[in-house]
């Protein structure tokens, strides 16, 4: 039984990545379809949803396309093993990635709008804004390695995501979180993971 991935999107990390790095986590090949604007216009009316990003799923001679970018991470976590070995594990995994959306839902309102090139707003972000969600992700983590079980889940590959998009702005924002800080050069370190990120798409 063969199953092949597609990973639809930009052409650029945004949204995608997780899936991207959940997928290199777990070792396996996929596809990395990237899109210009250009093309996504034509192939918007045919896809799923009519919104990127979305994952096609081949699977002896079945197709299966998947949109919405937490329903993709959740199917690929159940498929290859990484949504947690008990209930305590799935529910501890969820709660760190909901928590973690959060922080991306507060980022992106900045990111996309026009107060993201005044620069006093991106500070006054990282300064009033980013210490409620890193507080309850460091809460969340606590002293433990991972998030939820004694290996990477899903969820710690999502709560990656987000705090490098975060220092990708704000280099120095972990310097008040050690142990996000120690998460964050954590999960990067994992050879499945260090050789994507040594190759992957400029942000």
């Amino acid at each position: 039984m063969t199953t092949t991935y597609t990973v639809t999107y930009f052409d650029a990390r945004g949204r995608a990545e997780p899936i991207r790095l959940l997928l290199s986590y777990a070792g396996v090949p996929f596809e990395d379809r990237g899109m210009s604007p250009d093309e996504w216009a034509k192939a918007k009316a045919d896809s799923p949803l009519g919104q990127l990003p979305f994952l096609t799923e081949r699977r002896d001679g079945e197709t299966r396309v998947i949109p919405e970018s937490m329903a993709i991470l959740r199917h690929l976590a159940r498929v290859h093993g990484l949504e947690g070995k008990t209930e305590d594990e799935r529910v501890a995994a969820d709660v760190a990635a909901e928590a973690s959306l959060d922080a991306r839902n507060a980022h992106s309102a900045l990111r996309f709008s026009p107060a993201w090139s005044d620069e006093s707003a991106k500070a006054k972000f990282a300064v009033e804004v980013a210490p409620t969600y890193l507080a309850r992700l460091d809460q969340l983590l606590a002293n433990r390695t991972w998030y939820a079980a004694s290996a990477p889940l899903w969820a710690d590959i999502y709560v990656y995501d987000t705090l490098d998009r975060l220092v990708a702005h704000w280099p120095s924002i972990l310097a008040s979180w050690p142990r996000l800080a120690a998460f964050h050069a954590r999960v990067a370190a994992l050879p499945q993971l260090s050789r994507y990120l040594a190759t992957r798409r400029p942000a």
